[in-house]
């Protein structure tokens, strides 16, 4: 009997739960502090959800059209060959992926200690000690099968959107508007409310992110070219629906300015709504949900391990899958290997930060990708939506001008490096892996 197969609950769920993580509860302050206006702000978060469905239509599309391991690598390698798909595996495996493994198990930590026996602070040895024992265990759940850490990933996923659920409605059922004196919003930012519309992007789109993260592992999934675009699509409509909920509540609650002066804002918002034992329901609520994005990120990022095997860009060992669990275990070996580097350093938040406006270069070349691969003669597309293509080129403009406004400090000169990194070791790379195929063969 072959390892089972993820069902269409599994799969949404994998959705929901790759995209819903703790920026929910960090992000507003920021994106408040660069549109300080309740219309402006609203409009924003629409703005991201109108984005996202068009950025899930074209993934619905090449999900169903490629339903291959490695999804977005393999749809990038597709249209414009090797290298480009190189460079974005390279960013998303050595940082991205395993960098977020680490600062997702940081947050999780930070919330989870003094609510659970043993867990301490980050950077105590309790500390230290928990995050690694999580880190390793959610690789031996993955290493059972996708299946099997898809079940632990739907517990996590339930919890946060039931958490998400509560506050919402205690914005509107339990907090009493005048209770409080509204905190006044800040002045408008340099350049105005336009300029800072586009500053506040890159943080709502990564609030909004993750609808991606199924496709990996899409052979996984049982009749992927139908179920693939159903989850991507409700899955998103679910986020969307949610956060456009606890965005109206944050500003019934706190207000714009309430939202703008203070970063740490969620706790004093839950124990508005929730009463006293509000700030503890909330921090249970982030340990869980920073916990659920690092089992979806260690479950589906190997595979693409998997696919840079099977195209000759990774050793062939990586593309072979365990013949019980179907687990890619090679690959997740040195996913996990690299997470604990990231989580012992302890600067993996900086890298990530500065090289997350580097994958919305891949945002807008999976984008390209689409219109390229839509005009192939004799492509099957089992799932073509009528808006498939204007719904690309919303994508693809949109992550131009991500990219473009975020074109400054650290993140230009950090990600740039990472880039060319990739791009001096592709050939020595290819190499090596090419010399080592054939040391095995003969």
């Amino acid at each position: 009997m072959g390892p089972r197969k993820l069902s269409a609950f599994d799969a949404t769920l994998l959705v929901v739960g790759g995209i819903v993580g703790v920026g929910i509860f960090y992000n507003p302050s920021r994106i408040a502090a660069a549109v300080p206006d309740p219309g402006w702000y609203l409009a924003l978060w629409v703005f991201g959800a109108l984005v996202a469905v068009h950025a899930a239509l074209v993934f619905a599309e090449l999900g169903a059209a490629y339903p291959q391991a490695g999804g977005w690598y393999v749809f990038l390698r597709a249209a414009f060959g090797p290298f480009p798909a190189f460079l974005f595996a390279f960013v998303v495996l050595g940082v991205v992926a395993t960098g977020a493994s680490a600062v997702m198990m940081e947050i999780c930590v930070a919330n989870l200690a003094g609510i659970v026996p043993g867990v301490g602070p980050p950077g105590t040895a309790a500390g230290q000690v928990a995050g690694a024992v999580i880190l390793v265990l959610v690789t031996a759940l993955a290493l059972a099968g996708v299946k099997a850490g898809a079940l632990l990933q739907n517990g996590c996923t339930l919890i946060k959107l039931a958490a998400i659920a509560a506050l919402a409605l205690g914005a509107w059922i339990v907090f009493e508007p005048g209770s409080v004196q509204p905190t006044p919003p800040p002045p408008p930012p340099e350049g105005g409310l336009g300029a800072g519309a586009l500053r506040a992007l890159l943080p709502i789109f990564f609030a909004y992110g993750g609808w991606q993260m199924v496709c990996y592992v899409a052979p996984e999934v049982r009749d992927p070219s139908r179920t693939l675009p159903r989850a991507i699509l409700l899955g998103v409509a679910i986020v969307a629906a949610a956060y456009l909920a606890i965005n109206a509540g944050y500003l019934r609650v706190l207000g714009l300015g309430g939202l703008a002066a203070d970063p740490a804002f969620a706790g004093e918002f839950a124990r508005r709504t929730l009463g006293p034992t509000g700030g503890e329901i909330l921090r249970a609520a982030m340990g869980v949900s920073a916990l659920g994005v690092c089992v979806v990120t260690i479950l589906t990022s190997p595979w693409l391990f998997v696919a840079m095997a099977r195209e000759g860009l990774f050793f062939e060992r990586f593309g072979r899958l365990h013949p019980r669990t179907g687990a890619p275990v090679a690959a997740l070996c040195v996913q996990l290997t690299l997470a604990l580097g990231y989580w012992l350093w302890g600067g993996a938040g900086f890298l990530v930060d500065n090289v997350v406006f580097v994958e919305w270069i891949f945002h807008g070349l999976v984008a390209a990708a689409f219109l390229r691969l839509r005009r192939l003669p004799g492509a099957s597309w089992p799932f073509r939506s009528r808006f498939g293509t204007w719904a690309a080129w919303v994508y693809l403009l949109t992550a131009t001008a991500v990219v473009a406004g975020n074109l400054q400090g650290d993140a230009v000169w950090i990600g740039g490096v990472v880039l060319a990194l990739g791009a001096i070791v592709y050939r020595p790379w290819r190499a090596l892996v090419a010399r080592r195929a054939v040391g095995s063969a003969s």
